[in-house]
């Protein structure tokens, strides 16, 4: 595994942690950042989303926290990817973003890990307390899903799109996996509950693109990327009597990772894993969804 690691006491909190963390401790006790302190976490993807997710994690007190991508820094990071020193000479993401994330909190162990997730052994993933993944492949999604619910490995799953945003998870592994929920080349199944949100089809849609596009929404081949979407969308629209038009405000706002909603998204997720560290979970929703033309993020369970 290409790593590289910066050093981080263990044992009990120190005098010096104890301030830190002094806020947090009064919020949720000693016991509890003692167990955040605990945990080990597993951060794939380090676009916009992947260093508001690290940054809020790291800040919080974790044990450790693998910044996990093979990528390269690209120009669309410039939207939100905030880790990454714009005269970085470092070409891969999340060397690129190491340097500033351990310099957040110097007791957290901050790892970069550059082997393609898809390279890894299953005894890699499950090695870790918590498994976030972002800017993964549909496939790889349910790959992991699988494992970790196996290994009982608590997941997170998430992604932006533009000003639109999701994340599932996987908590007490006894709702749907990912691939039960998003289902591949499909959108909707009847198995699914009677009301569905709508953002749901949306995500189902933009999943079934990057499975078929090998990428998400560019904004290089927008126009083109907009129609394939609505042929993707708008046969099961019709068949479930949904007008066609119900989403084109949300057409033209699906491009790159939106520091709005990276915000968004990205505190969610690391609330929502900070309290299952707690050992007080959401566990009666495994889905969430951000409607920005809407302005509202809501649970469901799918």
């Amino acid at each position: 595994m290409a790593s590289e690691i910066t050093n981080n006491g263990n044992g009990e909190m120190s005098k010096e942690e104890r301030k830190v963390y002094d806020r947090q401790i009064r919020l949720w006790g000693y016991d509890g950042q003692k167990k955040l302190r605990e945990i080990k976490v597993l951060l794939i993807g380090m676009q916009g989303l992947g260093a508001e997710i690290a940054k809020n994690l790291i800040l919080s007190g974790v044990n450790s926290i693998t910044l996990k991508d093979h990528t390269e820094v690209s120009i669309l990071d410039c939207c939100s990817q905030f880790l990454i020193p714009r005269d970085s000479q470092e070409r891969n993401r999340a060397k690129a973003s190491m340097s500033a994330a351990q310099k957040l909190n110097p007791n957290v162990k901050v790892i970069v890990d550059t082997t393609p997730i898809e390279q890894n052994v299953d005894s890699f993933v499950t090695s870790f307390d918590v498994v976030i993944a972002t800017e993964c492949s549909p496939t790889t999604y349910k790959r992991l899903s699988e494992l970790c619910r196996k290994a009982k490995v608590k997941l997170f799953i998430a992604d932006v799109y533009g000003l639109f945003g999701y994340f599932f998870q996987d908590v007490n592994f006894k709702h749907n996996l990912y691939g039960e929920v998003f289902l591949d080349n499909k959108i909707y199944t009847d198995s699914l509950p009677a009301k569905i949100p709508r953002a749901y089809f949306l995500t189902s849609a933009l999943l079934k693109f990057q499975s078929e596009s090998n990428r998400k929404p560019n904004p290089d081949t927008c126009e083109e990327d907009v129609d394939e979407l609505k042929s993707i969308l708008n046969p099961t629209l019709d068949q479930l009597n949904i007008s066609n038009n119900i989403f084109d405000e949300y057409y033209g706002e699906l491009f790159c990772e939106l520091s709005p909603t990276t915000s968004i998204i990205g505190a969610m997720v690391s609330q929502t894993a900070i309290k299952n560290a707690m050992d007080k979970p959401i566990e009666k929703y495994n889905v969430f969804f951000y409607d920005h033309i809407e302005h509202e993020g809501q649970f469901h369970l799918l």
